[in-house]
């Protein structure tokens, strides 16, 4: 009884937490994998944060790693760590549905490069992760599988469009996820879940191997119980990959939080962005913690951005990216497209060239308007989202991802972490935006808040 307590508390412990277990043979990585799998046997189906699961090649890698740790041979501190990727990123003879149902049988023939990285790391991958169709949405119900349900609230959303990947590492399914982010995808639902979210600066980690949504505003993104999981992770997975005409190199500027004074700007005018009276109470509550221990804290308002003109141009470029992304099935199979997504790639489909540079062009007022805040302050402050997670009967918000859409946009990192909850008990997060090459100063701030928070 002691022992299998001792096993759930660390299935739900930070990754840290589970490396230096594995590190002094506390736990063998086939411990903690035959754990997951049986939390995901017993969970996932009310949860729906699996769509595949990889069993019998997770306890074979599991048990390949403790063979290593035993001979002193282990490759990297996640040696055995079982973790799990969004269904539109590749797994080697697993099937790439990105969430349609014209991919449920498109076996990918290699990993993706960050799964790959992560494989020769000695991670154990575990299974693919539910997400929105196409990954163009931010709610979590999708037409073509079951729903992935909230998980400390039935029928609620999770946030999308990584819903699974922040369901799987909140209710200690795995040891941490992989989602994408294209405007807010790891972000969002990292902050209705109560978990940490990453998104690094464009180009830092390889899109190979992802289905796309925007090459512009796409990125591999990172989410963890903890924010001082994230720079082992986030060194594990980016560089420099040959093979993906986007990726370059991102040099990262210092990271030290402690015995400096950052300058952080924070958000003023939420209540004009439609950001929920309980949201900007918890906003300003962190903000007065973070500006006395951590930095000086400065108010910034955002007024001469359009949010909406901004959203909608940054929709137009993935509907027509994914007309191309998606051409063959489009032609072939339109009918196994949900109707709201054939709607919006009938919309893209009837738009001019011009129209497509416009709205490239529209979204550079982000770029602008971040290099303005950014260049007086080394980190801005936001809420991630306006509202706390909504039941799936609820419409859903236009403004989900008006704040976390901005980083995409300019092409900067940006990190949830969580900042307390709403009246009724649900989570909710605070983002924290930076330069380019800010991504370990982000993930520094973002685990010193989190210690502030837990009273160290």
């Amino acid at each position: 009884m002691g022992e299998r307590s001792e096993l759930e508390a660390l299935l739900d412990a930070p990754l840290n937490a589970q490396i230096d277990a594995l590190a002094s043979a506390q736990i063998s990585s086939e411990q903690l994998t035959t754990g997951y799998l049986e939390r995901i046997e017993q969970r996932n189906p009310t949860l729906g944060a699996y769509l595949a699961i990889d069993g019998d090649r997770a306890l074979a890698a599991a048990r390949e790693s403790d063979k290593r740790r035993q001979d002193n041979r282990a490759v990297h501190p996640l040696d055995g760590i079982p973790f799990a990727v969004k269904d539109n990123i590749d797994v080697a003879g697993l099937a790439t549905t990105a969430g349609m149902a014209t991919r449920r049988d498109r076996i990918a023939s290699a990993d993706a490069t960050c799964v790959a990285r992560l494989r020769h790391t000695g991670a154990v991958l575990l299974g693919k992760l539910h997400m929105h169709e196409a990954g163009l949405g931010a709610d979590g119900n999708n037409p073509h599988f079951p729903r992935c349900h909230h998980p400390l609230r039935p029928n609620y959303t999770p946030g999308g469009s990584s819903g699974g990947s922040a369901v799987a590492v909140a209710a200690g399914l795995c040891s941490f996820a992989l989602g994408s982010d294209s405007m807010g995808s790891v972000r969002i639902p990292a902050s209705y879940c109560g978990v940490v979210g990453f998104k690094p600066s464009y180009a830092r980690v390889s899109q190979r191997g992802l289905v796309k949504a925007c090459r512009r505003l796409d990125q591999i993104g990172l989410l963890t119980r903890s924010a001082a999981d994230l720079p082992g992770l986030f060194q594990a997975v980016s560089g420099i990959d040959r093979l993906d005409p986007n990726s370059r190199s991102v040099p990262l500027a210092h990271a030290e939080v402690h015995g400096r004074r950052l300058r952080i700007a924070h958000v003023d005018d939420l209540a004009a962005h439609g950001v929920e009276s309980e949201v900007r109470a918890a906003f300003g509550a962190a903000v007065a913690q973070i500006g006395e221990a951590i930095g000086q804290t400065s108010p910034v308002r955002i007024e001469d951005y359009d949010f909406a003109r901004t959203r909608r141009a940054g929709l137009l470029l993935c509907e027509a990216e994914m007309l191309v992304e998606h051409a063959a099935d489009w032609a072939a199979h339109r009918e196994l497209f949900s109707p709201r997504l054939r709607a919006m790639l009938d919309f893209a489909a009837g738009r001019s060239a011009s129209d497509l540079v416009k709205a490239d062009r529209a979204i550079d007022q982000a770029v602008l308007m971040l290099r303005g805040i950014l260049g007086e302050h080394d980190v801005l402050l936001t809420p991630t989202t306006p509202q706390p997670a909504f039941h799936f009967d609820s419409p859903v918000p236009d403004n989900q991802a008006d704040l976390t859409s901005i980083a995409n946009f300019a092409g900067v990192p940006a990190i949830s972490v969580p900042m307390g909850l709403s009246s009724d008990g649900l989570p909710l997060g605070l983002q924290a935006i930076g330069p380019v090459g800010s991504d370990l100063l982000l993930m520094a701030l973002a685990e010193r808040f989190e210690r502030l928070r837990n009273g160290a």
